[in-house]
């Protein structure tokens, strides 16, 4: 008799080690895993917003094909419910797609950025590290070209934070979180409307065809 052990251990060498190791292979994973070393900001969050993207998208088509079939919804008023779950899901695509392209641009990154920390990193504030780290006896000898090296590497790393963080709060909080929900209802309306043409057609011929 096969053992647990032995069952669980096969679970996860095909379920989770193989199909792990042979998407590392793939040319989408060593393309991802270039990009993550260049520190390539955009791309980067780009992934992250993807993800999120391509769920949202899968959680609208689940949750009109429930709504058009929830029984526990008056029959007149699923379309609603289900054009509001639509225009819902459709706004959040859109409007995450449309801040991230804006706030993972380089001029606006760059600009917050400045507006933000500049004071932090500028030409006066770096003077002002150097003499503070050169006042530590382990720091003393170090070089100014060292200094700058890793001065200017630490800006690097924090402004790539920055980029990632910034793209994706944009996207995921003031758009689905702000945004989306203040026009959502308002366009509901019209999206129930679109839906219901053709039920408001079928209507109009049955009511002239019992007058005739």
């Amino acid at each position: 008799m096969i053992s647990v052990s032995k069952i669980m251990s096969q679970a996860v060498d095909y379920g989770i080690k193989k199909p792990i190791n042979a998407f590392t292979k793939t040319r989408f994973a060593d393309n991802v895993c270039k990009n993550y070393q260049s520190n390539n900001v955009k791309y980067i969050a780009g992934l992250g917003i993807a993800s999120v993207v391509l769920k949202d998208a899968y959680g609208c088509y689940l949750y009109v094909k429930q709504s058009l079939n929830n029984k526990k919804i008056p029959e007149d008023k699923r379309k609603f419910v289900a054009a509001l779950d639509l225009t819902n899901g459709g706004l959040m695509i859109l409007m995450q797609l449309l801040m991230f392209f804006t706030m993972s641009n380089p001029k606006v990154q760059g600009k917050i950025f400045n507006k933000l920390f500049g004071k932090i990193f500028s030409t006066t504030a770096k003077t002002g590290y150097e003499k503070i780290i050169r006042s530590q006896n382990k720091f003393k000898n170090i070089s100014a070209k060292e200094f700058d090296t890793i001065f200017e590497n630490t800006k690097k790393d924090i402004e790539t934070f920055f980029g990632i963080f910034t793209s994706l709060a944009a996207s995921t909080i003031i758009a689905k979180r702000v945004i989306v929900p203040f026009i959502a209802t308002p366009l509901a309306d019209k999206a129930e409307k679109f839906m219901t043409k053709d039920d408001d057609k079928c209507k109009d011929k049955f009511t002239r065809g019992v007058k005739k």
